[in-house]
């Protein structure tokens, strides 16, 4: 797809954005000429769309001059009404409805609510917000409703104290056909192991004495990867022994390891996590169909799954998240419910429902054929998960979005009451600074109005062993800057 666009430098760059989201593939060198202009008046914002050989579309914004908004909300307001003006005359004329998120094309839709929530705006208000600006369909308006009231319970009045603490293993059995995570298979990658442990070793030991001195507490510890029970036997067991020495304290609530593939999952596994006190686990079959698991490059059936879950509980680990993906290549709604009905007869208390995204970094995103999914049905089997998990007493309480999605969806985490995973509310909606740790982990320095500085490792555990000693250097520095002041 090519387009010319005609618009002042400002919003020149919302105008390409905003194509860039509605088409894989897109050349601004030459094409279609869109012309866009932006007039902030007395009676508020008007913007004008005008696409070539297409009726243009113009619209009048006076709800911005309110009192309750500053200058940085109406730059905003012009943004998203381009943003609106575009989709909405480029979609008329190439087919492209609005999907049910509107307008938002962000990864945490979420955190728009609270930040207006936080303003003092009335739940009243919020909808109209949602409804007029951003054209979000009603469903989703109430999903996100659903998964806000039930955060904001979890919010701490400190971003910095205490802190939580991810560690990330970038290695895994094989490699997933639709992944794009750090995640190098360890018959390819294997001899870097131990390289990569020694660093790792190394940077919680330097991280956990900063804020041991700096006396700063750890909420939550979450391992993952990657594949963290890729770390077997003694190596795991000195891992978790390090962590516990380091970061798991008395006030330490949560304690996650991802384990996630289940043929990494032995009685010796689940004999090591249990004895450091590992509180919660994943088992993520992704689907239970035998036939998709060879075709996405899974190394295990759906019965090593069973067998997995028998183990865990028979360990006593009551805290299971089960990962699905909707979408799977040659994958219908049957075979979605079959899944979703044979995971929830092992009795995870969280299921976290993915729809699938195929980034241009995996497998199946370079592949033509694969990547033509029939995604009329993403809405079908989101309904469906909606309507069994809620059955089954299970309810949404965080979500985030990814580009490239099916059927503009959205991921999607479940769970019985009580049994939400602080870390994923936290690290979602970025109201805690978290350390990351390991191959690929990002550092996010929350400050007390909420912007966020990142600080990311590098994904290859070579390059990551290598560096280790400046990253942490590095790291320190940064980390003491934010929390001292």
């Amino acid at each position: 797809m090519s387009f010319q666009i005609k618009a002042s430098p400002e919003l020149f760059t919302v105008v390409r954005g905003t194509l860039t989201s509605m088409f894989r593939t897109v050349d601004f060198s030459a094409g279609r000429l869109i012309e866009v202009e932006s007039c902030d008046t007395e009676e508020g914002i008007i913007t004008t769309v005008k696409l070539q050989d297409h009726e243009p579309w113009q619209h009048l914004d006076s709800e911005i001059n309110r009192s309750c908004y500053n200058q940085r909300d109406r730059e905003n307001r012009i943004k998203e009404r381009i943003r609106l003006g575009v989709r909405t005359v480029v979609g008329q004329a190439y087919g492209i409805p609005l999907g049910p998120w509107g307008i938002l094309t962000g990864v945490r839709p979420t955190k728009l609510v609270h930040r207006l929530i936080d303003r003092g705006f009335s739940r009243e208000e919020v909808y109209a917000l949602l409804t007029e600006v951003y054209h979000v369909s009603k469903q989703r308006q109430k999903l996100l409703f659903d998964v806000v009231d039930k955060q904001r319970s979890f919010f701490l009045p400190n971003v910095n104290n205490p802190v939580s603490v991810y560690v990330g293993i970038p290695f895994c059995p094989t490699r997933c056909g639709y992944c794009s995570f750090a995640a190098y298979p360890l018959h390819t990658h294997g001899h870097l192991f131990n390289d990569f442990l020694s660093a790792l070793e190394l940077e919680i030991r330097s991280l956990g004495e900063l804020l041991r001195d700096l006396g700063i507490e750890v909420q939550t510890v979450y391992l993952g990867g990657g594949t963290p029970t890729t770390v077997q036997g003694a190596d795991l067991s000195h891992l978790l022994k390090l962590l516990n020495e380091y970061f798991v304290a008395d006030q330490c609530q949560e304690y996650t390891v991802e384990a996630g593939r289940p043929e990494t999952l032995d009685s010796n596994t689940l004999a090591v996590m249990q004895r450091h006190g590992v509180q919660r686990i994943s088992i993520n079959p992704q689907t239970m169909n035998d036939r998709t698991l060879r075709r996405i490059g899974r190394a295990h059936t759906a019965d090593q799954v069973r067998a997995a879950f028998e183990l865990a509980h028979q360990y006593g680990f009551k805290h299971i998240n089960s990962d699905l993906i909707l979408g799977l290549p040659g994958e219908d709604a049957e075979d979605f419910a079959f899944s979703l009905q044979e995971v929830l007869a092992l009795k995870p208390d969280n299921i976290t429902i993915h729809s699938l995204a195929l980034k241009r970094a995996s497998k199946f995103g370079q592949t033509a054929s694969v990547r033509d999914l029939e995604h009329e049905l993403g809405m079908e089997m989101a309904e469906m998960a909606w309507e069994t998990l809620a059955a089954a007493g299970m309810h949404p309480y965080y979500l985030y979005r990814q580009r490239y999605i099916l059927s503009d969806l959205e991921n999607i985490g479940y769970a019985v009451p009580g049994a939400e995973s602080v870390y994923n509310i936290q690290m979602m909606e970025e109201r805690q600074t978290i350390i990351g740790l390991g191959g690929g982990a990002i550092t996010k320095l929350v400050s007390p109005d909420l912007a966020v500085v990142r600080h990311a490792n590098p994904k290859c555990p070579a390059t990551y062993a290598r560096q280790v000693c400046q990253l942490i250097d590095a790291k320190k520095c940064q980390i003491t800057q934010h929390l001292s002041v």
